[in-house]
């Protein structure tokens, strides 16, 4: 019976490691799915907590218990991961009808609809797994079960962050991470001799490893999404894909198509319209969009030294075995983040051309800041010039987008004298201290520049008339966008409800009436968990997007500040679980630390803003989950191991921290910036230092 304990409590690690890999895996692929919008993360983690907490609450009432039954249930939970991951990709479209645009619900509901099964299971397992333990008279408590999951999550995310998420594809992550899960299961059915059961889940295993190993399935589940899948690689930094329509190739980086065959348009538009302004091209810098016909246009002006900064070489590298991108003496591949380049570099440039998708995620939106703005325009020469642009539709410019063109407009305008509009394939914008000609044929013919598309159509699609619709749709009193008060992500959201005819409202109101309800029938020790897992996922959220602000990568290091958030739970959980006495001084002292962890992270953004390390932003991870492990064996210690306190304690932290995801990842840091959901989680945990304060003794 002995070793059955020992299984079980290996099997609780297991469960950790297999859960935490998934989960990370889970958003990078929802991330791919949905363009790398962060809304994504925030979201998925929102969804994944709820129904992990709602599993937690599903194992109260159970009383008939066996080992047997658990082996099947960690079984399941070990070989389910890939048929999530399937799921996922295979049914994208239908859900979504390919080249459609999906709004917030259908994203939501598609969320859950996904990864509702195995949330559940993770959430029911562990206070089940304690109930097994307990009917056979097995001395571990709460605080225990707390301590040993936090240990299976720690390692989980560990292997896949500094390990995993370099080498090994989301398929093959899947068997590893599962592996020490099935063989503890395999083992248990063994011990409870239960043959046919083995027989049946060896099967299902052999089923398992076949598929996950297999690179070709792997690609082939893509092809729903992207059709004729010519290269796959799973990188860091996004999932790429090149995939081929008839004689035409199209590159994506995270869902989003970066480049075409024969896109001639737009490689001239983003070349021509701001190099054709200098009298003298020496240097160039180009934030993104160097693949195909663009650096072949940019060779007509003979410049002497092209920097090329692409993000992810995984990316570049394809491009080049594939031919996309051409190799040029006067070219240098960089391959680091666009804005870290340009704050590092030594050099002066005659022009910066960001060619990057629209500001629809917080990733982008920092190229398009006021911050941003300030750090291009020290690098560039006197008189150079900065270009960008995003979509527009010609014939029509809804209210939104007048919101975005002014929004940038306003703030391109606060570092250059002259900000010209050009109504191309898309609204480019020229910045400039010095003068700008609209007339583009013409400079190009002062040049002696030939051209296919402008030379034949510029004067028929870009009017004056145009020109001066463009500049009158422009509101000079609309804000500013900034890193920390992102007014065009703002302006995103409220896009992304307004073309699908919806609106946050409804959902928010439900989740508030929902959460009302429950808060109303816990235990008040369940409320200071309840507000200190909202809290501490709040933070995670400020953290992730903090980070993307500064860093710009978090596809990358998202794995690693999740790590670092689970790395201080297992100290904070031993140090509490240890404890002699479980009073509610304990909880008080615990939360005032996390009130000042809180300030703290205020007076930065308030006052400071400056840019730290990647290691500050781990370490403040770590010491907000420290104390939030070190809560909840001290919750669940005051109420007593006769009052079974683990699975209202876990529902309480899960639920917590899924209404803290969407509070701040979702609703609070588009639309209102980071100080404000700061604030948010600032007032939530004084109302719970006040209940410890002024109710004395803690009671239900």
């Amino acid at each position: 019976m002995i070793n059955d304990k020992r299984l079980i409590i290996w099997s609780i690690i297991g469960t950790g490691i297999c859960s935490v890999t998934t989960q990370l895996l889970t958003i990078r692929e929802f991330l791919s799915q949905f363009h790398g919008n962060e809304i994504t993360i925030s979201l998925v983690l929102f969804c994944w907590l709820l129904l992990t907490g709602i599993g937690s609450l599903a194992a109260k009432p159970v009383r008939r218990l066996s080992v047997a039954g658990y082996s099947l249930l960690i079984l399941i939970i070990a070989l389910w991961p890939l048929v999530q991951m399937i799921v996922i990709r295979e049914f994208r479209e239908v859900f979504f009808p390919h080249g459609t645009s999906p709004g917030f619900y259908p994203i939501f509901f598609y969320i859950i609809i996904s990864i509702c099964p195995y949330c559940l299971l993770t959430g029911f397992i562990l206070p089940y797994a304690l109930k097994v333990m307990q009917e056979g008279q097995y001395n571990f408590t709460s605080g225990d079960l707390y301590l040993t999951d936090s240990i299976g999550d720690i390692t989980g995310g560990l292997a896949f962050s500094f390990v995993l998420v370099y080498w090994v594809k989301p398929f093959l992550t899947i068997a590893i991470a599962s592996a020490f899960l099935i063989l503890i299961g395999l083992i248990l059915l063994l011990r409870s001799r239960r043959y046919v059961f083995l027989m049946a889940a060896l099967v299902l295993c052999s089923v398992f490893y076949y598929y996950s190993t297999n690179r070709a399935f792997e690609k082939l589940t893509l092809s729903n999404q992207y059709g004729d899948v010519v290269r796959y690689v799973e990188s860091p930094y996004g999932r790429i894909v090149v995939s081929k329509e008839g004689p035409q190739y199209t590159f994506w980086e995270s869902g989003v198509p970066l480049y075409s065959d024969a896109n001639i348009i737009k490689s001239e538009e983003k070349v021509h319209y701001p190099l054709c302004q200098q009298d003298k091209i020496e240097n160039v810098l180009m934030v993104s969009g160097g693949l195909g016909e663009t650096l072949g246009e940019v060779s007509k002006y003979r410049p002497a030294h092209v920097d090329y900064v692409e993000l992810d070489p995984n990316l570049t590298d394809t491009a080049l075995s594939l031919g996309a991108i051409k190799k040029t003496p006067f070219v240098e591949i960089i391959n680091t983040d666009g804005r870290r380049h340009i704050k590092m570099t030594q050099r002066k440039y005659d022009a910066i051309i960001i060619d990057l998708p629209d500001p629809d995620t917080f990733q982008i939106n920092r190229f398009f800041t006021s911050e941003f703005f300030a750090l291009a325009k020290k690098v560039l020469k006197k008189g150079g010039i900065l270009s960008l642009s995003i979509e527009y539709a010609p014939n029509y410019i809804s209210e939104i987008r007048k919101k975005k063109l002014s929004t940038l407009y306003n703030t391109a305008r606060l570092h250059f004298k002259n900000v010209m509009l050009l109504p191309g394939e898309e609204a480019y914008f020229l910045c400039r201290d010095g003068k700008l000609w609209p007339d583009i044929p013409a400079r190009l013919k002062l040049k002696s520049i030939r051209t296919s598309y402008i030379e034949g159509f510029f004067y028929g699609n870009i009017t004056t008339e145009r020109i001066k619709q463009l500049r009158d749709s422009l509101d000079v009193n609309e804000y500013i966008n900034t890193d920390f008060k992102p007014r065009l992500m703002n302006i995103v959201f409220q896009e992304w409800f307004e073309k699908h005819g919806t609106s946050p409202g409804y959902f928010v109101a439900i989740i508030f009436v929902l959460t009302v309800i429950y808060l109303l029938f816990m235990k008040r020790e369940e409320y200071i968990l309840f507000s200190t897992g909202l809290a501490t996922m709040g933070a995670e959220m400020l953290i992730i997007f903090a980070f993307q602000v500064i860093y710009g990568y978090v596809y990358l290091k998202i794995g690693a500040i999740v790590t670092a958030f689970l790395l201080g739970l297992l100290p904070g959980a031993i140090v509490g679980n240890v404890s002699k006495n479980k009073d509610t001084r304990k909880l008080l002292v615990s939360e005032m630390l996390l009130l000042s962890l809180l300030i703290l992270f205020f007076i930065w953004l308030a006052y400071f803003k400056s840019e730290l390390p990647p290691l500050c932003f781990l370490v403040y991870g770590f010491l907000f989950s420290f104390l939030c492990g070190f809560q909840f064996p001290i919750a669940a210690g005051i109420i007593g191991e006769k009052r079974s306190p683990a699975a209202g304690c876990l529902a309480a932290d899960l639920c917590g921290a899924s209404v803290g995801t969407l509070a701040t990842g979702t609703i609070l840091i588009p639309l209102c910036g980071l100080q404000f959901a700061v604030i948010f989680l600032i007032l939530v945990k004084i109302s719970s230092s006040m209940i410890i304060m002024f109710t004395g003794k803690i009671r239900d």
